[in-house]
């Protein structure tokens, strides 16, 4: 017995052979992570001179390098841009959301109000929703890509997170709807956290719809009542998640 044991332990420790090739396993797995950092760094410059480009375009469109602020404030000249697009006009407009909702803090009710008066209320909303989901997306691939490792380093930051990756999404959700809460904010914010993906891109998309019709409408319906009801409805809902967001997070 005393000598199969002793067989057995040395039958389990490697010889110079296998010791090489578990060697050449873990450095083949350390290169490979290795690769997959540098493409997603690759793809984050690539993602940031995109931005770029855009925003170069947006303020090339107004005919003038007018400050952005000026340009993203004013329903009026959001039109013309859109408007002098021609055929090309959906993809501009798509283009101005993502800028605006990528550089933090241009105002975005101006620009889904113009919306609506180019396009009207049912197009407008579809355009406004899927370029301000857009550009949700794009805030939070460059928050997860630049500043992810920075929160798992810090232990109180992990002990945020843990909670943010259980109760994220209803959290996200919630502050989509009230439109008072800075859309930028929100985005880079949960790009920091663990929550995935998935939760954070839906969240995002339900709790944005009401926002997102209700200054779309605005633009794209006459004035009278009908407006006013959407007001009133968007107010509710507003005023419902901050009442129920502070009696589920207190």
């Amino acid at each position: 017995m005393i000598w199969r044991s002793r067989a057995a332990q040395l039958n389990a420790v490697p010889g110079p052979r296998a010791a090489r090739s578990q060697t050449s396993a873990l450095m083949m797995k350390e290169g490979s992570a290795n690769g997959v950092v540098g493409q997603a760094r690759v793809f984050g410059w690539a993602v940031g001179a995109a931005v770029i480009g855009s925003v170069a375009l947006a303020l090339w469109q107004t005919g003038s390098w007018e400050p952005a602020w000026e340009l993203f404030s004013d329903r009026e000249r959001v039109q013309r841009v859109v408007e002098g697009a021609g055929i090309l006009a959906p993809a501009v407009y798509v283009l101005l959301l993502v800028v605006q909702a990528v550089l933090a803090p241009l105002p975005a009710p101006a620009v889904a109000v113009a919306g609506g008066f180019v396009f009207g209320t049912f197009e407008g909303f579809l355009l406004t929703w899927s370029g301000a989901a857009l550009g949700g997306v794009v805030s939070f691939g460059l928050s997860r890509l630049f500043g992810r490792g920075y929160v798992t380093r810090s232990p109180r930051a992990r002990r945020l997170d843990r909670y943010v990756e259980e109760h994220g999404a209803i959290l996200i959700f919630i502050l989509r709807l009230v439109p008072l809460v800075s859309f930028d904010a929100i985005s880079y914010a949960a790009g920091l956290t663990g929550i995935a993906f998935r939760k954070f891109f839906v969240a995002t998309m339900l709790g944005m719809a009401p926002g997102t019709f209700a200054f779309v409408y605005l633009g794209g319906a006459s004035p009278g009542p009908g407006a006013y009801a959407v007001l009133g409805v968007l107010a509710l809902l507003a005023v419902g998640a901050y009442l129920y967001s502070k009696r589920r997070f207190r």
